[in-house]
Formats: structure tokens, sequence, C-alpha cells
């Protein structure tokens, strides 16, 4: 997947950074790992196809109505992804990664859910960022 910042933004909090002292990788990374999770995993859900049942009156618990995602937290980052699982196991949601990508029986268009969640959720997250460094900075300097 290729996804591009727009770097301006970037060399902006760089010079935020700079300002601040040592804790501005803790102050990023407890907004990553609540704010950013949770708007990205939002994004992400806003996204997912809901498939129509096969058989008539036979309605599914579908993963864009239930808590379809884990996360793993990174250093300066984090990663969504699906609970896993088989596909055919019920509530394991394991059949995310399919649609995402136009595979399965009755998918053959990539939607790239996952991959628009994200772009929808990265400017939030990004100006999240700089108003967290910004109240850092302000306490430092009060």
């Amino acid at each position: 997947m290729k996804f591009e910042l727009d770097y301006s933004e970037i060399e902006l909090l760089e010079e935020k950074f700079k300002r601040l002292p040592e804790n501005v990788e803790q102050t990023v990374n407890t907004y990553l790992h609540k704010e950013g999770v949770s708007h990205t995993t939002k994004d992400i859900t806003a996204l997912i196809p809901v498939s129509v049942p096969t058989k008539p009156g036979k309605l599914k618990s579908h993963a864009r109505f239930r808590k379809w995602s884990t996360d793993e937290k990174e250093n300066l980052g984090f990663t969504v992804k699906s609970r896993g699982g088989a596909a055919n196991r019920p509530g394991s949601y394991g059949y995310l990664v399919f649609p995402n990508e136009g595979r399965g029986p009755r998918n053959h268009k990539e939607q790239s859910f996952m991959e628009r969640g994200l772009e929808r959720a990265t400017p939030r997250i990004i100006n999240g960022i700089h108003d967290e460094i910004d109240k850092k900075i302000e306490e430092v300097l009060s």
C-alpha cells in the first residue's frame, strides 16, 4: 500500500518538537495510541461494506456493527487489524481481508476500505498531535 503525507505538516511538527523537552515522544505516543487508534478505527469501520444476506430472513452479525478490530501499539505508531481467525468461525471477522482486495465469491472490485479509512483519519491525527504539542509547549513556557 502506498500512502503519502504532506511533508510540510511533518516539518511543522519537527519545529515544535525542538521546542519541547525530552517527553515529546511520550506525548505523541499517548495521543496516537488513544486518539489515533480511535479515529482510524472509526473511519475504517464507516467504510466496511455490508453484505446482503444470501438467505431471506437470515441476518448475520456484521463487522461494521461490532468490535471487529484489534490494535498494536508501536513507538510513534500503531497498527489496526482485523481480529482475525478463520472466516468460517463465528465472530472472527477474518473475511475482512478479502473484500478489501476485491476477492471472494461475490466481490470482484477492490474496495481498499482500510487504506481509505486511514487516509480520512490522518489529517485529524496530525492536527491532534499539533494540538497536544502546543499544549505541552504552553505548559513548559508557563
